[in-house]
Order: structure tokens, then C-alpha cells, then sequence
């Protein structure tokens, strides 16, 4: 309860930070998309659409997952539907990889062609994604790399999301001091029946991977 008060406090104050610049860029992008103060080139307007899908798509998370109505709700609302799982994947690679790119960090992914439409929740899946990749780049070393991969086995989707940084040491506490983002993921998975696996060597890097189980029949 303590510790579910204290994210709450958290989201609370960073909710209006997140808010602020995304409704600048959405606007300011919607804008130079529309081209309002003249014609630019193709590949700018390209470029403008992206950056207004990619600042839509994070306060649609903004509003999801940074507020404090939430907390409770992450853990019981859920809406699944049948979806490919692997456009989820990768469109959510495509919004960070300018983040990577900043760091010199490259991302390589191993996604089986087509993963079969899987019955889950999107949105969550989503935030999963986001959380994940967005620590993976985080952590990992100037000029380092990402391995994410995704499979189906079993009646489940797998997805790990690998990097090579400092790593840690010891056993993974999701408790302790690894942030707001793993505590969402797990919380998402646990409402799904789904899990979350660890594994960090300091010096070597972290390796997450998630299951999630689904229905093909519904």
C-alpha cells in the first residue's frame, strides 16, 4: 500500500511535465505538416508526420500510464482484441530510435515475419514494449547495441529485449529502486497471466523477456 501511494505522489508530479511538451509538439507539428506557412519538401513533411503520430502516441501512454487513477487500474482493466503483434513491435522501435540514435546505440530485431494475430490487450502490450526497450536504451553503453526478438511457442508470444550495458548485480528486486516502468510492465503482465523474466550480469547487460499466453479461438 506504501509503495503504491508513493508512485502515486510520483505520477502526480510528473504527469504535468509530460503533458506540457507533447501538447507543444503535437501542435507545432500539425502545423509544419499542414504545411500552413508554405510548402516544404516531401521528405520534411515525412518527417513531421512521424514526430505528431509518435507525440500522439506518447500522451495517449501519458494518459494511460502517468496518472495516479491508474495505479489501481493498471492491475484490472483490460480490453483484448485480436491484433499483429509484431506491428506493435516494431512501430514501437521506429518512435524510439531516434532516442538510440542520440546514443549511438543500434537496434537490431529478430521478429518472426508474421506473428500470428494473437488475442491481447494492445494498449498494454504497447506500454510493455515502450517500458522495456526505453530502460533497455537507458542502460546500455555509448555505441552499444539492443537485441529484441519475438516468437510464438506454446500459445504464448515471447519477446525479450536484450542489451549490452553495465548490468547489475545480484537478484532482480522490482521493488526496489528499478523505477516506475518495470513496475507498470509486470503489473500488466500479472492482469494477463502473463510473466516477466530478469537476467543481468554487471559489466555484460540485462535480458528481459515476457510471455504472455493468448487465444487464437476467440
Amino acid at each position: 500500500m506504501r509503495n503504491e501511494k508513493k508512485i502515486a505522489n510520483l505520477v502526480t508530479e510528473v504527469s504535468h511535465e509530460f503533458r506540457t511538451p507533447l501538447n507543444s509538439i503535437i501542435g507545432f507539428s500539425d502545423m509544419i505538416k499542414s504545411e500552413i506557412h508554405g510548402p516544404l519538401p516531401e521528405k520534411y513533411i515525412e518527417y513531421a508526420h512521424s514526430v505528431h503520430e509518435s507525440a500522439l502516441f506518447m500522451l495517449e501512454l501519458v494518459s494511460e500510464v502517468l496518472n495516479p487513477i491508474n495505479i489501481a487500474a493498471v492491475k484490472t482493466k483490460y480490453s483484448p482484441k485480436k491484433f499483429d503483434a509484431s506491428e506493435v513491435i516494431l512501430g514501437i522501435v521506429k518512435i524510439l530510435k531516434p532516442l538510440a540514435t542520440k546514443k549511438n546505440v543500434i537496434i537490431s530485431t529478430n521478429i518472426e515475419e508474421v506473428l500470428l494475430p494473437v488475442f491481447l490487450d494492445k494498449t498494454s502490450l504497447n506500454q510493455i514494449m515502450f517500458n522495456l526497450i526505453s530502460n533497455a536504451i537507458k542502460f546500455s553503453s555509448c555505441r552499444g547495441s539492443i537485441k529484441i526478438s519475438g516468437k510464438i511457442d506454446n500459445d504464448s508470444l515471447i519477446i525479450s529485449v536484450q542489451d549490452f550495458g553495465k548490468g547489475l548485480e545480484g537478484d532482480y528486486n522490482f521493488n526496489e529502486g528499478k523505477g516506475l516502468g518495470l513496475f507498470i510492465v509486470k503489473s500488466l503482465l500479472e492482469q494477463q497471466f502473463g510473466k516477466l523474466e530478469m537476467r543481468s550480469k554487471k559489466d555484460i547487460g540485462t535480458k528481459a523477456v515476457i510471455t504472455l499466453p493468448f487465444n487464437m479461438q476467440l
